[in-house]
């Protein structure tokens, strides 16, 4: 009998994108399921060296898509504002104008390893998600503003509905919703180096994250310039983003990290049943205007195997 590596080898196609370098995986028989066939340190050694796996022609269901992120994590958490689909995933719904590229969570005290996506229904024109390599980004900027970023640190400041905190720490800290209190996010603040939540009234709380632009890469131990700088805020109020001191980012390094970031953004069109597993520590994520409202895609996040959560 075939261990994993060799039914995988034997039944599906690699296709790295060319210039992008994503790992695209056809199934090459019909009603093949990767929930099936995937092995997850076999899926972690593709995140390592591509960043992003795509899965593409295969069979599988939202459940089963449900299952297979539950396969390959450690624990799953959630976007707090989102409501969920199944017990892992939610559909995405972020209205229609172009969403960012950012990194999931990534203005928020925790931040998963692993952001996940399935594609129920195809949008029959644009709406493409975009994702983009922060490895390749860190190595193309010049050196004048990568220095500036691993020199200084940025702000993420912002008011949060207190549900919405309830929620998120609820997930993360494993204590019910209509527990969590103010003490929790004193709990926050001390665990969590450069996370400041501070009670505003009893509808709102303040959240100021200070916090790297350039990140270390869980899956292959690289740099990357992986963050949510130009992140949507569809369902918050929109971030006032500095550098850590409070004191104004250049319009100049605003300029260059767009020019960068648009010059390695690759335009995924999905397919019906695609699923993509992303490395949230080193690939930006984000999405084109939405052009058919009939598009579902539902997402998930999780923490990896191995990892410390």
């Amino acid at each position: 009998m075939m261990d994993v590596v060799d039914v995988v080898t034997a039944q599906v196609q690699h296709k790295p994108l060319p210039r992008f370098g994503f790992e695209l995986i056809e199934s090459l028989e019909p009603g093949q399921k990767a929930i099936d066939l995937v092995d997850t340190d076999q899926l972690y050694e593709q995140l390592a060296h591509s960043g992003v796996v795509i899965y593409r022609n295969f069979a599988d269901s939202l459940e089963d898509f449900n299952r297979f992120v539950s396969q390959h994590s450690a624990r799953v958490t959630f976007d707090p504002a989102r409501k969920t689909s199944t017990e892992n995933t939610a559909e995405i719904d972020a209205g229609a104008l172009e969403m960012g590229l950012h990194r999931e969570n990534g203005n928020l005290p925790f931040t998963p390893d692993l952001q996940w996506f399935y594609c129920l229904e195809p949008a029959r024109v644009g709406s493409e998600t975009t994702i983009c390599d922060g490895q390749r980004v860190l190595h193309e900027l010049t050196p004048a503003v990568r220095r500036l970023f691993e020199q200084r640190q940025i702000k993420y400041a912002r008011r949060i509905p207190w549900p919405n905190v309830q929620r998120f720490l609820s997930i993360e800290l494993q204590v019910p919703a209509d527990e969590v209190n103010d003490s929790h996010l004193e709990v926050v603040n001390q665990r969590v180096r450069g996370q400041q939540y501070r009670r505003l009234d009893p509808f709102l709380v303040s959240s100021e994250r200070v916090t790297d632009a350039i990140t270390t890469s869980c899956f292959s131990g690289r740099r990357a310039f992986c963050n949510s700088l130009l992140g949507p805020s569809v369902n918050y109020e929109p971030p006032l983003i500095t550098w850590a001191d409070g004191t104004d980012i250049d319009f100049e390094v605003w300029d260059e990290i767009k020019d960068v970031t648009a010059r390695y953004t690759y335009d995924l069109f999905w397919n019906k049943g695609d699923i993509v597993a992303i490395d949230n520590s080193r690939v930006m994520h984000g999405r084109r205007r939405l052009a058919d409202t009939g598009r579902r895609i539902f997402g998930a996040q999780s923490y990896r195997k191995g990892a410390i959560a």
